[in-house]
């Protein structure tokens, strides 16, 4: 008989998954939490807090393209970042960085 390692229910014997096979989402995620990955509520979207746009949407030149990024203002909240498209000079987007704000 097949159990999950989490809780301990007898799983059916044609189940799909050959190792350790989980029973429920609940199941998973505290697999999960018990071998060190940290959890979508640990940590919310901690791999995009620096994250810098290297093509973006031009409407001159109605494609993607490649970006320069620019310091625009020196904030008390953070430093304000201009894109601009490599090819024309159009602004496409800016950016708030407040990580950079202490130095």
């Amino acid at each position: 008989m097949i159990r999950c390692p989490i809780c301990q229910r007898a799983l059916r014997p044609f189940t799909n998954h050959p190792y350790a096979p989980i029973c429920s989402e609940a199941c998973r995620k505290e697999a999960l939490r018990r071998s060190g990955y940290p959890t979508a509520e640990e940590e919310p979207q901690a791999q995009f807090e620096q994250l810098q746009a290297t093509h973006l949407y031009c409407p001159t030149c109605r494609r993607s393209m490649p970006t320069k990024e620019r310091l625009l203002l020196t904030l008390p909240s953070g430093h304000l970042f201009g894109y601009s498209c490599a090819q024309c000079g159009t602004d496409v987007g800016t950016k708030t960085d407040t990580t950079r704000a202490s130095s």
